[in-house]
């Protein structure tokens, strides 16, 4: 990454070396530009690292958004006459042609757009990516790009033109409206910059290292001064160098505060405090039995002096007599149709016929006349008059109605045979 930074701001420092007269751009171009590019390049194919697709997308972007900055510059030197295009003349400081502007112009805009556009958007985007800027909000990414773009490339340019001695009449004269116009261009510049991180958030999942932050670096900054304040006392107390290295490379000491808390001997831990149990209850609060909003046991069928057999049994049980389970088969009691709040006479009952019973029709009142009632008779099956069945004695009672002939209840006018037992 330190490669690729340095490469990145070669560009921009080689301008501003030859507008100074420190070293000709052409010179700075062929000893130091191209060997560096060419040896990222190799570098890049054949010993890939994690962060070239940071690298690559940075350098994308930022020759993106010189090319939108120069559609705004180019409007105001070519169609509005607002100041000159110092690109070409650019270009010849590398050539070595000065009055060849046309090849100027090619090399010029090339190392604008590649050299000065993209080492800016690679410089940022290692910058940002090496302080997670990816992790904040679109609008601060964008606010920090413009900055980046305004200082110190903005203010490097500025700079560079009114302090070096040829600098107005190499680049641009200064006036008010090359000052606007310039940051103008630098300020969209920024924003294209800083969206198009924000849209390559995802190549961040290539960035091997975890972001810095600002007191982790201002705690390694205190640190190395420290080293190096004790590295010169030990150069001027012993009069030796090699003692200041040492001194300098030396871990730094502990705190005392720290040092008496990593001295002070560690309690053994005690046994861990298990919650009380709760208190138990008093005795009283159990002394009587709990009170049962209903019965659990049957109902009694106050209604009925004697139990009817549902199997001899032709009339019907009256509604709400009894609360215990009818058996299988038996009759629930006929439901009344029309206005008649009665039983229903024989043939008229609307309720089904009683599983397997006869399938022959049921006899209408208009067709067969009722036949005589049958008197009630007792027989084996029906439980015990005037008593509360416990649960074994009605198993009972079901399996011997289960055990009688079907069929006979209450249409065939005649009473059910026993079954024949075993």
């Amino acid at each position: 990454m330190g490669l690729h930074v340095l490469l990145a701001g070669m560009p921009l420092l080689a301008i501003s070396a030859h507008v100074f007269d420190l070293v000709p751009m052409q010179l700075s171009a062929a000893i130091l530009v191209i060997p560096l590019a060419t040896t990222m390049i190799a570098l890049t194919v054949f010993a890939p690292h994690p962060g070239d697709r940071v690298i690559a997308h940075g350098l994308v972007w930022g020759v993106v958004a010189c090319a939108i900055y120069d559609v705004f510059r180019l409007d105001t030197v070519y169609l509005l006459g607002l100041w000159g295009d110092f690109i070409p003349t650019m270009g010849t400081w590398i050539t070595g042609r000065p009055d060849d502007l046309a090849g100027g112009a090619v090399v010029g805009y090339l190392w604008r757009y590649i050299g000065d556009g993209g080492g800016i958007g690679l410089t940022f985007f290692v910058v940002a990516s090496a302080f997670g800027l990816h992790r904040r909000s679109r609008a601060f990414v964008v606010l920090t790009a413009v900055g980046f773009a305004v200082a110190p490339v903005w203010a490097g340019l500025i700079g560079t033109v009114a302090l070096a001695p040829r600098g107005e009449e190499l680049m641009f004269p200064l006036t008010p409206a090359t000052v606007l116009l310039s940051l103008i261009g630098h300020l969209i510049f920024g924003l294209i910059l800083g969206l198009g991180f924000w849209s390559s958030r995802s190549e961040q999942a290539y960035w091997p290292w975890e972001p810095l932050r600002v007191e982790q670096l201002v705690r390694a900054a205190v640190v190395r001064s420290e080293s190096f304040a004790a590295g010169v006392r030990e150069v001027l107390r012993s009069g030796s160098i090699a003692a200041g290295v040492r001194a300098v490379a030396r871990p730094a000491p502990v705190p005392r505060a720290a040092s008496a808390a990593l001295a002070r001997p560690v309690a053994a831990p005690g046994p861990v405090p298990t919650a009380a149990p709760p208190a138990p209850a008093p005795a009283a609060a159990f002394a009587g039995p709990i009170a049962r909003a209903t019965s659990s046991g049957p109902v009694p069928r106050a209604a009925l002096s004697e139990p009817v057999s549902p199997a001899t049994s032709s009339s019907p049980i009256p509604y709400g007599a009894s609360s215990e389970p009818i058996p299988y088969g038996a009759s629930s009691g006929p439901v009344s149709y029309g206005a008649s709040s009665g039983p229903v006479s024989y043939g008229a009952s609307s309720e089904p016929v009683p599983h397997g019973a006869s399938s022959r029709p049921v006899p209408t009142a208009a067709a067969e006349p009722a036949p005589a009632a049958i008197p009630r008779q007792r027989t084996s099956s029906t439980p015990p008059g005037a008593r509360t069945l416990d649960p074994d004695t009605w198993e009972q009672w079901q399996r011997r109605l289960e055990s009688t002939q079907p069929g006979r209840r209450a249409h065939g006018g005649r009473p059910p045979v026993p079954a024949q037992r075993g």
